[in-house]
């Protein structure tokens, strides 16, 4: 995987903090997006369902135990150091299931009553860890593929609140802490038919042709990620430095 340098001089935006993750931005049409609580999880379901996913069971039970994100929160408050070594710890001795837990991301937008009217799932990349292992990567090699790289799971507004600016807050959002802690790429797919390119091409991604997936040498990986006929991936990339 590509070597990491050490950021150095430039305009950079203002660092997050786990605090500021917890309590939220004020966000469009009087929303605050904000980290997901044990409150949020049967709304989340509900919205991300409208998108045709719904949250991993595993991360769910981490988000009401309160887990759910906790390597990304020491890494804000700390360096991008504190971060792998958050990880590592909490791959020792723990599931695959929650190690991939602490790297995942749930927000949502909460409107004036506090309750959810969108939601963004960003979780660890389980196919790309499924290829690493199919190309001979060790178990504990294939997991540390999570702190380089998340996958967009699912993205949902409630459809009264669509239209207002919520879903791109969402993302934006999420790319400024996973950018923060050095991550290389965000990706994700819609089925083609929901027609989602020029929204996600606003947002900063490439969207691929349907059915086109892309490939990870950028980070010396000598695998892609396929796309199915009805599939349409989008990727966003950390600058070159």
């Amino acid at each position: 995987m590509a070597k990491r340098t050490a950021k150095r001089g430039g305009n950079r935006p203002v660092r997050l903090s786990a605090d500021r993750l917890r309590k939220g931005w004020p966000g469009p049409a009087g929303t605050r997006v904000r980290q997901a609580t044990a409150a949020d999880t049967d709304v989340i379901d509900s919205l991300l369902d409208t998108a045709g996913v719904r949250l991993f069971p595993a991360l769910r039970s981490c988000i009401e135990r309160g887990t759910a994100g906790a390597a990304l929160l020491n890494g804000l408050d700390g360096t991008t150091s504190t971060f792998f070594e958050d990880f590592a710890r909490r791959t020792a001795g723990h599931s695959t299931a929650d190690s991939m837990a602490s790297v995942s991301l749930t927000l949502v937008a909460a409107d004036g009553q506090d309750q959810p009217i969108g939601a963004l799932s960003v979780t660890a990349p389980g196919t790309v860890i499924e290829r690493a292992l199919e190309h001979g990567y060790s178990d504990a090699q294939a997991l540390t593929l999570s702190v380089a790289i998340g996958k967009v799971h699912g993205l949902a507004v409630a459809e009264e609140a669509r239209g207002q600016g919520i879903a791109s807050f969402l993302l934006k959002r999420a790319w400024q802490v996973y950018h923060q802690l050095d991550y290389f790429l965000l990706y994700g797919s819609f089925e083609t038919e929901r027609d989602l390119g020029a929204f996600y091409k606003d947002c900063g991604y490439t969207v691929h042709a349907p059915g086109e997936g892309f490939l990870l040498d950028r980070i010396s990986l000598p695998f892609g990620i396929h796309a199915g006929p009805d599939q349409s991936v989008f990727t966003r990339w950390r600058p070159p430095r």
